[in-house]
């Protein structure tokens, strides 16, 4: 048993070092799928590289045999590695740490969770909820510029337009679409977070607010959010709006580098600038970011 290889370690002891040991990833379950499990390890106060570490999982208070796994070090200190465990609870999880010919043993206890989960970055969930909830207010945004388009053309012209936009339409029914975009904006507001930026909850309220107001004057939009349901779409309303804010900040100092780096040039000019950047910082702050894709099969 786990329990009797940590007393048994604890009985032995390991006299001239102090380890630590701190959860970082913790799985989640979902039936058939594989999930992370990272664990930041010390020595003496500082990150522990170089070394061998085996994850021994066993749950809690029940016999579901062990589930063993080999972590790799992901960078100085930290390490990981991906765990397919048979259902949700508590699981005790027994760290074997071999540093050169020194072996320690750690045990953690971990609350394995339920998710049905799309996608992971940096050990936060982007839900299968949450990506339903976007291809709705994907589909509210273009049809609402679909009733715009109709008022706005006749003609050939409308007709081309409406085109356009039902074929963005036809994109919101792939989940994987949706994920894509989900995974940007979740990069960006961590980018922000990073920078030191927030967003208080007034701020969010006036938002979602403009948004409601917004939505009132759209029939397709009042139905899609019927169907959806007022209470949930609303509560995942409000979430969206957090990352977007958070992520504006960053466009925002886009558009200051600009104006500071070319002030001569026209607004037009400086948007097709801005976005540029901040689709070259997008690209490199995805590629920092650890992510995971559970779509397969869906």
């Amino acid at each position: 048993m786990i329990v009797m290889a940590a007393l048994l370690f604890l009985l032995a002891g390991c006299q001239g070092n102090d380890w630590t040991v701190s959860v970082k990833t913790t799985p989640f379950y979902k039936e058939g799928t594989a999930s992370s499990f990272a664990v930041a390890i010390q020595k003496d106060g500082k990150p522990a590289g170089g070394l061998e570490v085996t994850a021994v999982f066993e749950m809690a208070n029940m016999d579901h045999g062990q589930t063993v796994v080999q972590l790799a070090e992901k960078e100085p200190g930290l390490y990981e590695g991906n765990v397919q465990l048979p259902m949700d609870g508590e699981w005790d999880a027994l760290l074997q740490i071999k540093d050169g010919d020194e072996t320690v043993e750690k045990l953690v206890t971990l609350k394995v969770k339920k998710q049905d989960v799309a996608a992971m970055i940096n050990g936060t969930a982007i839900t299968a909820a949450e990506v339903k909830f976007y291809q709705t207010r994907w589909q509210i945004e273009i049809s609402s510029a679909m009733e715009a388009v109709k008022k706005q053309y006749r003609g050939e012209e409308l007709n081309e337009r409406l085109s356009y936009w039902k074929r963005q339409l036809n994109e919101t029914t792939e989940p994987r679409s949706a994920v894509t975009r989900l995974i940007e904006l979740h990069s960006m507001a961590l980018l922000a977070e990073e920078k030191g930026y927030s967003v208080d909850e007034p701020a969010v309220d006036r938002e979602v607010e403009n948004r409601k107001r917004q939505y009132e004057g759209s029939e397709t939009a009042q139905t899609l959010i019927r169907q959806y349901g007022e209470a949930a779409f609303w509560k995942q309303e409000r979430r969206y709006v957090q990352l977007v804010l958070l992520a504006q900040n960053v466009w925002n100092d886009m558009v200051e580098q600009v104006k500071n780096e070319h002030p001569n040039v026209t607004e037009a000019e400086m948007r097709f600038l801005a976005q540029k950047k901040y689709d070259e910082l997008l690209v490199s702050q995805i590629d920092s970011l650890s992510i995971q894709l559970y779509l397969s099969g869906r």
